[in-house]
C-alpha cells in the first residue's frame, strides 16, 4: 500500500508538472464603470474536449468570494457571488485556443483585489491576478454665487476615489486654500463626492482655479 501512494503520487505531480496554467498579464488597471478583461491560458493539446474542462474564477478577500465556474463544461451561476450578479461573462470561444478570457462589465471600486483562475483539464493548477481600480475626477461642476459688495462663494465638486485635496489659486497662482472650506462625503458606490467653495472678495474680471489633486493616481483636473 505505501508503494502504491508513492507510485500514485508520484504521477500526479508528474501530470500537474505537464499541465501549467500562465497568467500573460500579472497586472490590470481600469477606471471606474468601465469593462475590464482579465485573461489565463493553458495547454488544449489537440481539440477542446468540454466535458474534462473545468474553469474557476475566485476572489481571494477575507472570505473566498466565486466570480465564475465552469464544472465539466457546464456553467455554474448558483455559487456566484452576489457581487459579480450580471456583470460576468467567460468567452467561451476562446477555450479552444487554451485562454479563459473573464470579462467584467461596469467594474465597481469593490472589484478591485486579487482573483485566482483555477483550471482543471487532465491536470490541475492556477496563477493569481491583481485588479486595480481607478476613479479620477474628470467633471467638476462649478458654481458662483454674489453674496453682495463684491464678494463671492466659487464652488467646485467633484467625484473620485481615492480622497482628492483640492488646492484653489487665483490668477497670479498664489495659494488661496486656506480660504476654502472643503467637505467629503461617500456614497453607495464608494466614491468620494467632494466639495470645495472658495468666499472671497474680488473684481468681476478675475479668474480663480480649482485643482482636484489625486495624490494616489498623481492625476489633477483644474477649472
Amino acid at each position: 500500500k505505501p508503494l502504491l501512494l508513492y507510485i500514485f503520487l508520484f504521477y500526479w505531480h508528474f501530470l500537474n508538472a505537464l499541465f501549467t496554467v500562465e497568467a500573460p498579464q500579472s497586472l490590470y488597471t481600469v477606471e471606474h464603470g468601465n469593462n475590464v478583461t482579465m485573461e489565463c491560458t493553458f495547454p488544449v493539446n489537440g481539440k477542446l474536449k468540454f466535458r474534462d474542462l473545468s474553469v474557476s474564477w475566485e476572489k481571494k478577500d477575507e472570505l473566498k468570494k466565486q466570480v465564475y465556474e465552469l464544472l465539466k463544461g457546464e456553467e455554474d451561476f448558483e455559487s456566484q457571488h452576489s457581487d459579480f450578479k450580471g456583470r460576468i461573462k467567460l468567452l467561451k470561444e476562446n477555450l479552444n485556443l487554451g485562454q479563459s478570457l473573464l470579462q467584467i462589465t461596469d467594474v465597481k471600486l469593490r472589484d478591485a483585489g486579487v482573483y485566482r483562475c483555477l483550471i482543471g483539464y487532465g491536470g490541475a493548477d492556477y496563477k493569481t491576478i491583481s485588479l486595480k481600480v481607478k476613479a479620477p475626477y474628470r467633471t467638476i461642476a462649478q458654481g458662483v454665487v454674489s453674496t453682495g459688495d463684491n464678494k463671492w462663494k466659487l464652488t467646485c465638486q467633484s467625484e473620485g476615489y481615492p480622497q482628492a485635496e483640492v488646492i484653489w489659486q487665483n490668477r497670479e497662482y498664489e495659494d488661496l486654500t486656506d480660504k476654502a472650506n472643503t467637505s467629503y462625503e461617500t456614497g453607495s458606490d464608494q466614491l468620494y463626492r467632494v466639495t470645495s467653495t472658495l468666499t472671497i472678495k474680488s473684481r468681476i474680471d478675475e479668474i480663480f482655479y480649482c485643482i482636484f489633486w489625486n495624490k494616489e493616481l498623481q492625476e489633477n483636473t483644474s477649472a
